[in-house]
């Protein structure tokens, strides 16, 4: 049997097969072009390439007449999706489009058979390699890649780093990406820009101490570890907000500081309401500033977040989003607030699955009159519900971090990637990420503002990356594309 086509993995239903494909030897393709009146012909400006249309005839063949409608039903199974899959056509199997049907599909319908034509189009014309190429990088040596594709492709590169470093390049085919800045040997200093205080993996509630207050409520009830995750055992009882809280110090002050929580906030009905709260202590305990994900909505699942400089009574909230309607529903990834100097800013965003980050919002705030620079010496955590009302059914922290952001000296050079560090580059989408100590955050503020997203041409390709002898387990991989 030869090969079927596939959509999105799934290969045509065994009642169907397919009749004629039409699909152009290339995309429509017009020239941007400028005619000048007393001048021959006109000045090219380039080309767009429009999307590409596939056209495919399909037979489907049920048991009887009867059961025809619901192959038929079967079949608009197999080919809908709320956005372009991949499309792999019997005569390349090697290559796939990323197509979605459009229109309509009408079927002639003769005893137990029907045949209709299905258009998919493709906003992305071109053609991609089932199969990605993966190349890894060797110390000292440059990086030689082959692109036996019909056009240039955009790759993803991926670097784990084993030493410290104030600069970093990726160059090749005349294109570069550098991060950070160098340093002068005989005039500046490599130094850390940060330093970890606090990594707690919230496995245990030793070394938390009661709870102090909390906004609009009581303390009440009492913590709990389940071994990955600090949550309320009970929530105990009062009138407005209540619930355990408890308090860790940092056995040190720091001035400018960077706190981020990993939470989980996830109601499993609308009624129920819930807050977690992280905050920010001085060395007498008193409050400096606050972060939260708070839903007070007995209605429908509607979480917001919150972060505050200073406290209840005098503080500034610069925080209390929540976006459309039920847009921090089911949360889980990290919260987190920083402060330095004058500036303070407020961070959250998703974790998926498979680890990574996104739907991340960010706000900052900057203190003019420099009201709230008191110094951080510890973070009380809480859990809380309001009144009656049955609390948030997922409720917890699984970490708690806490970095002292330093104050760099004008002879200092920060380093811009340090041991355990990675870095993800994706060409194509045009993002760049750097993970630190399990923290993943957008990298282009520390990217040199000549850079640009390295393509890979037809043909031998070369990579080169400097320092070379402070990275491993790092690679380029990419898929062919054609026209």
């Amino acid at each position: 049997m030869g090969v079927r086509l596939t959509y999105n993995g799934i290969e045509l239903p065994s009642f169907a097969k397919t009749g004629k494909i039409k699909n152009p030897l290339h995309p429509p393709i017009s020239l941007v072009t400028n005619a000048i009146a007393g001048r021959p012909g006109s000045f090219y400006f380039g080309q767009n390439i429009a999307e590409r249309t596939i056209e495919i005839t399909l037979v489907i063949s049920a048991a009887t007449k009867a059961d025809l409608p619901a192959a038929k039903r079967a079949l608009v199974d197999w080919l809908f999706y709320d956005k372009p899959m991949p499309l792999i056509l019997p005569s390349e199997p090697d290559k796939y489009y990323m197509a979605k049907v459009s229109g309509e599909t009408d079927l002639d319908q003769l005893l137990n058979t029907g045949r209709g034509t299905v258009t998919f189009i493709c906003p992305d014309p071109f053609a991609y390699s089932t199969t990605e190429k993966n190349f890894n990088f060797v110390a000292g040596s440059p990086l030689t890649v082959t692109n036996n594709g019909g056009l240039e492709t955009y790759p993803q590169l991926h670097f784990e780093f084993t030493g410290s470093t104030t600069e970093f390049l990726i160059s090749g085919n005349g294109e570069y990406l550098y991060f950070g800045q160098p340093t002068n040997v005989d005039t500046q200093t490599p130094t850390t820009k940060r330093t970890k205080v606090l990594d707690d993996p919230c496995s245990s509630v030793a070394g938390y101490t009661a709870g102090i207050g909390v906004d609009g409520g009581v303390v009440a009830g009492s913590l709990v570890s389940d071994g990955s995750s600090i949550k309320a055992s009970d929530y105990g009882s009062g009138t407005q907000w209540h619930g355990p809280a408890g308090v860790k110090s940092l056995g040190q002050q720091i001035q400018d500081f960077t706190v981020q929580v990993e939470a989980g906030f996830k109601s499993g009905y609308g009624y129920q309401v819930g807050r977690l709260e992280v905050y920010l202590l001085d060395v007498n305990n008193a409050v400096i500033g606050k972060i939260a994900i708070r839903d007070s909505d007995a209605g429908i699942e509607n979480p917001y977040m919150e972060a505050r400089a200073g406290n209840l009574s005098t503080g500034h909230t610069f925080v209390n989003y929540t976006g459309p309607v039920g847009h921090w529903k089911q949360f889980n990834g990290p919260i987190r607030i920083t402060r330095i100097g004058q500036r303070w800013e407020f961070s959250c965003s998703r974790r998926d699955s498979n680890g990574n980050l996104y739907d991340t919002f960010s706000y900052s705030y900057i203190d003019k009159d420099n009201q709230y620079n008191q110094k951080l010496a510890g973070i009380q955590i809480h859990f809380g519900t309001y009144g009656t009302r049955s609390a948030v059914s997922t409720n917890y922290i699984e970490q708690i971090q806490v970095w002292n952001e330093k104050t760099l000296l004008s002879t200092e050079v920060p380093y811009v990637f340090e041991p355990g560090d990675m870095l993800d580059i994706d060409c194509a989408a045009g993002t760049i990420t750097k993970t630190s100590n399990g923290n993943q955050e957008a990298f282009y503020y520390q990217m040199d503002p000549g850079s640009s997203f390295i393509s890979l041409g037809k043909g031998d390709n070369t990579l080169s990356v400097f320092p070379s002898d402070i990275i491993t387990n790092s690679y380029v991989k990419f898929r062919e594309r054609w026209l």
